[in-house]
This record gives structure tokens, C-alpha cells and sequence, in this order.
């Protein structure tokens, strides 16, 4: 691929200028760091939650991460450190996988087109003909739910079954921990979001791979977006930081864990609007870094459209106070 020197701009680059973001999207020099609430997930979980009063604390952060800033990170989450130390490891090596290999893993026959959330394995360096500038990443996206649409012939074996148990356990954690006390929090029922992740609901999978970029003022490793979920569950590189929130149209850095197994949660659109707006979308996006690349597996929840609405309690100012008090 042509790398460029000089843009029409007179901007000295080293990365092909497809890449390169308009001036005023491009990421600054240092951002600070977010405050990011970092939950015990475990106290916030069926009666323990409410037999002494010992996750108060929790559910405090809980309601300041959904109402401000729309991004938590939960530890003690029942995802159990082996499998996620091996799907951290199972998806590095298939992204060290030569072209040749990882195109095996492509619905895209002639290796040059495709859309953003076909299944298999696609990187943004073969999307010749897209028109809008392109994410500095590698990626593999697959459908996981309902398990009949998988389509397991683009599932790598070396990840097949690891990639299953660890959609299990996060499963556990999303429907029986996060979504009830997310529930509680509006004042209805523990399985109100849960409800709506059921019958024809989907959930996918994206394995992103950051490679260093020479130019990181210039490159994004993917743009400024909010997820159509519910929730997205995130495992992150414990050593290596890229991702960005918005809060207040400040760009925020997000701290690697300090627990090398918590997750990062982020709300979705579709929360923010079921909730009428009581919990807020992150909006986000992902920096390149000059010496490090960077591995990540999302989880993203989807309700059916239908599913989509606020309930009408939310829907006058007067009970959505009530529901946040």
C-alpha cells in the first residue's frame, strides 16, 4: 500500500492517507484520566444487595457510572480468571496469524470488500472502496445468539470453545447481576432489562487487534461512537490503554484495570433510551499507540427493535424523578 509523505494540506504523515483524520477529529496529545467508578459486581447480586445494606456503596458508584458517564468497571463478576486469560490468549495469537490464514475466516471471496458487521473474520486495511476514513484495526466479528445462527465454520477451532464459555459466564454476570440491579435502580422489577434480551434478542462478538500506528496524533484506532446495545461487556489489555470517553465534549483516557481480570461495562443506546434518559450511552472511541499494539474482546447485548421503547412510567419528569431517588 502507497504511503504518503505530504497530504493536500501540507501535512507530513507516514501512514496511508486513507487513515488520516480531519484536524478537527484527531485525538490530542494527553487527555486526562477518567474517574472511572470501579464496582464490586458481587454485592450488588440478588439478596446480598439488600439483607445489611453492604453494597449501599456499590450502588451509589453503580447509579453515578449509568447516570454520568456511562462506562463501569466491575470486578468479583463470576467470569473466572482462567477463561479469561485464555480467551485473552486465544484471540492474540489469531490475530499474529499470517493474512493468508485469518482470510480463511472471511466471507469476503476476493479479500477486497465487505460491511462492517457481516460474520468472520475482516480487517479495515481491505475496505478499498469505503469512502469515510478508516479505523486502525483488525477484527474478527461473529454472532454468538441465538446459538442457531452461529455460523462455525468462520469460528477459528483454536477459540471455538473458549469463546462459547466465556459468552456463558459473561452471560451470567450481564442477566443475573448487572441488568437486575440496573433494574432496581429505576425501581422495577430485576429482570425489566433481562426481559428484553430474550426470544429473538441477539448478541455478537468482536475480537479487535490494535497494531502500532507511526502516527497516532493522526489515526484513530476506531471513531468516536455509541454502541447499539443494551449493555457491551469489554475485556481490555491489562497493560496497554487506547480507549477514550466523551463526558461534557472532554475526551477522557480510561485506565487499564488495576484488577488484571475486571471488565469494563459500557451502557447503549438502547439503555438510554428505555431508560428515557436516565442512563446515559458512552460515547467512545479508541487511540493508536506509536510502540504497543493492543487486543480486546466486546460482548454486545441487542435487544429485537420492538423492545425498544421507555416504559411509561419513565415518561413524565415527575416518575423519573421519583425513580432516581
Amino acid at each position: 500500500m502507497l504511503l504518503v509523505q505530504e497530504n493536500a494540506a501540507g501535512v507530513d504523515i507516514d501512514v496511508p492517507e486513507g487513515y488520516v483524520m480531519k484536524p478537527e477529529d484527531r485525538p490530542s496529545a494527553e487527555a486526562p484520566v477518567a474517574p472511572i467508578p470501579v464496582i464490586d459486581i458481587g454485592l450488588l447480586s440478588g439478596e446480598m444487595s439488600k439483607a445489611d445494606g453492604s453494597g449501599a456503596e456499590e450502588t451509589a458508584k453503580l447509579r453515578l457510572a449509568l447516570e454520568s458517564w456511562g462506562i463501569l468497571m466491575v470486578t468479583n463478576h463470576g467470569v473466572e480468571p482462567c477463561v479469561i486469560d485464555a480467551m485473552c490468549s486465544a484471540s492474540t495469537e489469531f490475530f499474529q496469524r499470517p493474512l493468508e490464514e485469518k482470510m480463511k475466516y472471511s466471507q469476503a471471496a476476493d479479500g477486497e470488500k465487505y460491511e462492517d458487521y457481516h460474520q468472520g473474520y475482516g480487517s479495515k486495511e481491505l475496505k478499498l472502496e469505503h469512502k469515510s476514513t478508516r479505523d486502525w484495526v483488525d477484527r474478527m466479528f461473529l454472532q454468538v445468539e441465538p446459538q442457531e445462527h452461529r455460523q462455525l465454520h468462520l469460528w477459528p477451532e483454536s477459540f471455538r470453545d473458549i469463546l462459547h464459555e466465556f459468552f456463558v459466564q459473561q452471560s451470567d454476570l450481564v442477566n443475573k447481576s448487572l441488568l437486575p440491579a440496573m433494574a432496581r435502580l429505576l425501581g422495577f422489577d430485576d429482570d425489566f432489562f433481562g426481559k428484553k434480551l430474550r426470544d429473538r434478542a441477539l448478541t455478537f462478538a468482536r475480537l479487535s487487534h490494535y497494531p502500532s500506528c507511526p502516527r497516532p496524533d493522526l489515526v484513530l484506532g476506531v471513531k468516536s461512537h455509541t454502541d447499539a446495545t443494551i449493555v457491551t461487556v469489554l475485556m481490555v489489555d491489562n497493560n496497554v490503554s487506547g480507549l477514550q470517553v466523551q463526558k461534557d465534549d472532554v475526551w477522557y483516557d480510561v485506565p487499564c484495570p488495576t484488577n488484571p481480570h475486571a471488565l469494563l461495562i459500557f451502557v447503549g443506546d438502547n439503555t438510554e433510551v428505555i431508560s428515557n434518559g436516565a442512563f446515559k450511552a458512552s460515547v467512545h472511541r479508541v487511540v493508536t499507540n506509536a510502540q504497543k499494539e493492543r487486543t480486546s474482546v466486546a460482548m454486545f447485548y441487542v435487544p429485537i427493535p420492538e423492545e425498544v421503547a421507555p416504559k411509561n412510567d419513565l415518561v413524565n419528569d415527575s416518575s423519573l424523578d421519583g425513580a432516581r431517588k
